[in-house]
């Protein structure tokens, strides 16, 4: 899958930066990752090669802290459809030109996290969070089954629920967790990925936990205002550099 020293150099650098970035946010390791990693090796090789990173830094954060019970209690209803629709999403990879999924992607990432920041008054009841929930599970799973970007959707859900960073934190990972084995799954089922691609997947993960750990040191040091700031910050640079390919 990596052709040379140079480019394998370049793809652990990518890999270093984005788990730094989710170290400090708790997302944005295929958000950040996948454009970077498909200058050297294409889309569908850089989905193929963010499983297992995805998987294990996912997660470590989603048992940290002692939240892992009381979130996955709350959030069940999320995570059912979530697994199902990655597994079907990921079919998209096979029927969808890249320069297609690139554009929608761009937008997708620029546009709901801006929703976000700018209508801070969004506030989802526990009544709507109840049906609210698996539409969006639904709605995510196909998605990042389609690109490994789960982020968007969920992203403008858990802001309307008002969460504490360190709450956000394990939702998100244990979320994009589910969203990872259906998308995994659905790779190797729809013949994306081969079971060799999970070897250079499980070398990935060296420089992708040497990040996580930096950025994490960054987090405990950032206040709420600050951590809403740097998410909406790794939103747009991705989303930028996804219409950027689709349309250079």
């Amino acid at each position: 899958m990596i052709a040379s020293v140079a480019a394998a150099a370049y793809a652990a650098a990518s890999l270093f930066v984005a788990g730094m970035v989710k170290g400090v946010v708790g997302l944005g390791l295929p958000l950040v990752a996948l454009p970077l990693l498909t200058v050297a090796i294409g889309l569908k090789g850089g989905i193929s090669t963010l499983i297992v990173p995805t998987l294990a830094s996912n997660a470590v954060q989603a048992i940290q802290g002692g939240r892992l019970l009381r979130t996955a209690r709350r959030f069940w209803p999320v995570y059912l459809p979530l697994l199902v629709c990655s597994f079907l999403g990921s079919q998209a990879l096979v029927l969808l030109p890249e320069r297609t999924m690139e554009a929608v992607l761009g937008g997708l990432v620029i546009t709901v996290p801006l929703v976000s920041h700018f209508q801070p008054q969004l506030r989802i009841s526990p009544a709507q969070e109840r049906w609210l929930g698996p539409l969006i599970g639904g709605v995510s799973g196909l998605l990042g089954g389609a690109t490994s970007l789960y982020g968007p959707p969920i992203m403008l859900f858990l802001s309307g629920l008002k969460l504490g960073k360190d709450d956000f934190v394990v939702a998100i990972s244990l979320i994009f967790l589910v969203g990872t084995i259906g998308l995994g799954g659905g790779l190797l089922n729809f013949g994306v990925a081969q079971p060799r691609d999970l070897a250079w997947s499980v070398l990935a993960c060296a420089p992708m936990f040497l990040g996580l750990l930096a950025g994490q040191r960054v987090r405990a040091r950032l206040d709420e205002r600050r951590f809403g700031h740097a998410l909406l910050a790794v939103y747009l640079a991705a989303g930028a550099s996804f219409l950027f390919k689709a349309f250079a």
